[in-house]
């Protein structure tokens, strides 16, 4: 098959802390779309990689790394973290002269530039306080967060990844992304706000729709699990599926 004839391609960018394997749930034979779980530095295949130092040194790495992947039309889809990280990625790539994103989809995270909103960063919480916070957050299995042996291994790269969203600073001078997004914010969420949410309408040129998902941030792995049937309509087959509460942005 040529490059022109291959499947749509979905960018899927993990959350905080979080590995390719997140997206194991979401292989299924026969997709309008190929979907790509990205690796980042310092897990899972990769655990061995440094870290990154910032949000943009993370975004200039993988817009070099991943940019061989542009062939033909594509869409990102980030949670959380991997939203932002995604959003950077393509500013950078359209920067570089290259094919931007078909649409951007989000779930889980503020605006670009609110990132850090009415909360105290995460990543310089004390190890107690460090680790209530991940129970809230949810996702995190208590016989983890409760293994000072896993938690040494866990702890510094998610601390990391908070610390370079946390410090992260939009730079303004950039243009708007020129696409549409649809934007997932879970219904039990407490560390991403609704109207932060909506902000990315902000940050792109086309339509933002807003989307409800069940769940607190991290979301129960059924809802996950059924997101890419959902992401597959709206952006392939532009129809809202009936089970998916949708708005346009505040």
């Amino acid at each position: 098959m040529s490059a022109c004839d291959s499947p749509p391609l979905l960018l899927a960018l993990p959350p905080a802390g979080v590995g390719p394997s997140l997206f194991r749930g979401w292989a299924r034979p026969g997709r309008s779309m190929n979907i790509h779980p990205v690796a980042l530095p310092g897990r899972e295949v990769r655990f061995n990689d440094p870290l990154p130092a910032s949000l943009d040194a993370l975004a200039d790495q993988m817009a070099e790394e991943l940019q061989a992947r542009l062939t033909g039309r594509y869409a990102i889809f980030g949670y959380s973290m991997g939203a932002l990280l995604g959003y950077e990625i393509a500013r950078r790539w359209v920067r570089w002269g290259l094919p931007g994103p078909d649409m951007l989809f989000v779930l889980g995270c503020n605006a670009p530039d609110r990132m850090v909103l009415d909360r105290e960063p995460f990543h310089t919480l004390a190890p107690h306080d460090f680790q209530r916070t991940l129970a809230d957050l949810g996702g995190i299995h208590m016989d983890i967060l409760n293994n000072p042996e896993a938690m040494a291994v866990f702890e510094p790269i998610l601390r990391n990844d908070f610390r370079i969203c946390e410090v992260y600073q939009h730079d303004t001078s950039g243009d708007r992304l020129d696409c549409p997004a649809h934007v997932f914010h879970a219904d039990a969420d407490a560390f991403v706000q609704w109207e932060a949410a909506c902000a990315w309408s902000e940050f792109i040129t086309g339509t933002t729709m807003m989307h409800t998902v069940e769940g607190r941030h991290m979301i129960a792995k059924s809802v996950f699990d059924a997101l890419p049937d959902t992401l597959e309509r709206l952006w392939l087959h532009t129809r809202t599926p009936p089970n998916v509460a949708a708005m346009p942005a505040c």
